[in-house]
């Protein structure tokens, strides 16, 4: 049977290994969500949501317990995508990647640029050897977001390319190139965060409509952009997520960042608003 929701993300730390330009600045404490309010937390938007997301901001791998988060996804019978900056694969062990609740690993290839060029290239070098070596279950995604111009786009695709494609082309898919069997790159370009001054005039979104988020404390989000929780419509250590979610405040909400009534203020400067959902 359909879920009503296609995606649940859910922050397990706001903690990153990086500190990228791109990204959002928190004013959120340093947290990890505990195993058991992830398995709650899991458990609840599994039944309501097909595809679970361990993050919203931060890293995964960083969670000191993500191994067994990924086995509780499993023990669930829940799909997983894992995005990643990548840098962190090696942490636990290969034997995190034969979870069978993993999809895909979707590795976000514009955080290398801003690392030292040495230290960007043996990352870059570092996933491709885990793309041919293929881990068992999932498909690899690198996602390359970014000006098409800019020399680093330019220079990764080219790298990824000669290393991957056999005919160093890559074939067309909906929205960037196969490389091989299982192994996709993916292109877009980089977002605006929300609550900043001003943005382009929008008529709608998709925020709990397709999709919303569960921050580390444990509060609900309309979405992946919601950061801070500006927006939060309760916290599943105190309502169940059903509740939370079916509310009179969240269809107020979905409504209102649906552009059926006046879009929320917080959401007028968001890259990720669709302007004709």
């Amino acid at each position: 049977m359909k879920k009503p929701f296609r995606r649940a993300f859910i922050e397990i730390t706001n903690e990153c290994n990086l500190a990228c330009g791109f990204c959002a600045s928190s004013s959120r404490p340093k947290s990890a969500m505990s195993l058991k309010t992830f398995e709650s937390a899991a458990a609840q938007a599994g039944n309501i949501a097909a595809v679970i997301f361990p993050h919203l901001l931060g890293e995964p791998f960083m969670h000191p317990r993500f191994p067994e988060i990924l086995a509780a996804c499993s023990r669930l019978g829940l799909k997983v995508n894992l995005v990643t900056n990548g840098l962190l694969l090696d942490k636990f062990g290969p034997g995190i990647f034969s979870e069978k609740c993993l999809g895909q690993v979707s590795i976000s290839l514009h955080a290398l640029s801003g690392l030292p060029s040495a230290l960007g290239g043996k990352s870059l070098l570092r996933l491709v050897e885990f793309a041919r070596q293929g881990p068992p279950g999932p498909i690899v995604s690198f996602r390359l977001r970014g000006n098409p111009g800019d020399a680093f786009i330019k220079e990764t695709k080219a790298f990824l390319l000669g290393a991957l494609a056999e005919d160093g082309k890559g074939e067309r898919v909906r929205d960037g190139l196969k490389l091989r069997e299982g192994v996709y790159l993916n292109f877009g370009t980089i977002f605006d965060w929300p609550g900043g001054p001003g943005g382009k005039a929008k008529t709608g979104c998709l925020g709990l409509r397709h999709h919303f988020g569960i921050l580390s404390d444990g509060r609900v989000v309309p979405c992946c952009a919601d950061f801070d929780g500006a927006l939060a419509l309760g916290n599943i250590k105190e309502r169940p997520l059903a509740e939370i979610l079916s509310g009179p405040a969240a269809k107020a909400l979905r409504d209102s960042i649906a552009g059926r009534t006046p879009m929320p203020a917080y959401c007028a400067s968001c890259g990720f608003t669709a302007p004709d959902s």
